[in-house]
């Protein structure tokens, strides 16, 4: 076997897989239980296969709304498709996902289950839930994946919350998640990574668990070494976000406005016969824009703007004693703040650096902020993508995990 077998599990959008995504490595499957995710995703599998055929003029069509999706999947052959499970994964579903994994032989088990049950933010709100939110156990699940593979390495991605989560119990869930990976004759370890040391234009704090079997514990080690090894400059906004057009509330443009840097060459343009997608500002209310313009003003001075320092006279809410951070800007020489999948439902945490643009940002600068190609389009509405987008792994970072495994495991 030339190359790694991969199973891409709670898959996404993809940013995980995107950093696998070369000859090196064969993605047999990707599972994944939304919709447009999925769709995303199966959009992004047709992509590299018109790309190796010579034919991403047909990509570019469906960009430019000349051809439907259907007709895109005619143009590809079924096994690019089948790639794609959209199911949730499940204690009535797990057997019939394993029937439609045909590759026995399987390398890697890569993905992170989803994060929201074990993260700070609403845990209180989430408390009285435990005993019915079963997205605290999913792990249980890439247990079983890994029994019925056993696969040489896996990634498991997290949110750092996970390390203090209490379980339905009030003891620790991750020693136990620990220990029932160990049961099953894997030896693992994780580290604490920040994006933004890896080239990702923005701050994002992640676990990230390397595992491998009992025999193999030594890689682990050689894993994290190699990831260290291709740390690098933090990455400012401005840098990431400089070739991009002017834009101001509610406006779409989707061309270039001056030439690439190296950096967004090197990640985000390198196909330069793509269109540029996505790149639509909301429209926002009048007292929103002038919370704005105080706020980005302020961020430019080096401060973060609490609801209650704004003017009086746009002060709406009654509760001016919490949430006090409701509004925040980007900083154009900083990485950004952590784009999360609240973005889905307003910009008020994402607010351009520009004070004259005077905006939120739109889906492809919060996509370059986590590291997607511009190629890389997302199905099938805003609120959908941004949601995406602030689920995903930076694809920048998950190259770099990719590239650490290859470094270390020889088949």
């Amino acid at each position: 076997m030339s190359h790694y077998n991969i199973i891409d599990i709670f898959s996404g959008a993809g940013g995980l897989t995107e950093g696998f995504r070369d000859n090196s490595f064969k993605i047999v499957k990707h599972i994944e239980k939304d919709i447009a995710a999925s769709q995303t995703l199966l959009l992004r599998d047709i992509f590299y296969y018109l790309q190796q055929s010579d034919k991403l003029y047909l990509y570019n069509k469906y960009l430019n709304n000349e051809i439907t999706f259907e007709t895109l999947l005619e143009h590809t052959p079924p096994e690019i498709h089948n790639k794609m499970l959209n199911i949730e994964i499940g204690h009535d579903t797990i057997d019939f996902i394993f029937n439609q994994i045909e590759e026995k032989t399987i390398t890697g088990i890569i993905g992170g289950p989803p994060c929201q049950a074990y993260s700070t933010i609403g845990r209180a709100a989430n408390r009285n839930k435990k005993d019915t939110d079963e997205r605290i156990y999913l792990y249980r699940y890439y247990v079983e994946f890994l029994k019925k593979y056993r696969p040489n390495f896996f990634v498991f991605e997290n949110v750092k919350g996970l390390l203090s989560f209490k379980d339905i119990n009030g003891d620790l869930l991750f020693p136990k998640m620990q220990e029932e990976f160990r049961e099953i004759g894997y030896s693992i370890d994780y580290r604490l990574i920040n994006a933004a040391d890896y080239g990702v234009p923005q701050k994002r704090e992640r676990i990230i668990i390397f595992g491998v079997p009992d025999n193999s514990s030594k890689l682990i080690e050689k894993f994290f070494n190699a990831l260290q090894s291709q740390k690098r400059k933090p990455i400012s906004v401005k840098t990431a976000l400089s070739d991009l057009p002017q834009l101001h509330q509610g406006q779409e443009k989707n061309q270039y406005q001056h030439e690439p840097n190296d950096y967004v060459r090197k990640y985000f343009r390198k196909n330069t016969n793509i269109l540029l997608t996505q790149n639509i500002a909301r429209p926002h209310r009048e007292i929103d824009l002038k919370i704005y313009k105080e706020v980005a003003l302020a961020r430019s001075k080096g401060k973060n703007l609490k609801y209650n320092e704004l003017d009086k006279s746009l002060i709406t809410h009654k509760h001016t004693d919490k949430f006090l951070d409701r509004f925040k800007a980007l900083d154009w020489n900083q990485p950004a703040h952590t784009v999360v999948a609240h973005i889905a439902k307003d910009g008020h945490h994402y607010i351009h650096p520009d004070i004259e643009q005077n905006r939120s940002i739109t889906v492809r600068e919060a996509a370059r902020l986590q590291g997607f190609p511009d190629d890389f389009y997302f199905e099938n509405s805003r609120t959908s993508a941004f949601t995406q987008i602030g689920n995903a792994v930076p694809p920048i970072l998950s190259k770099k995990i990719a590239q650490a495994i290859k470094m270390i495991i020889k088949l």
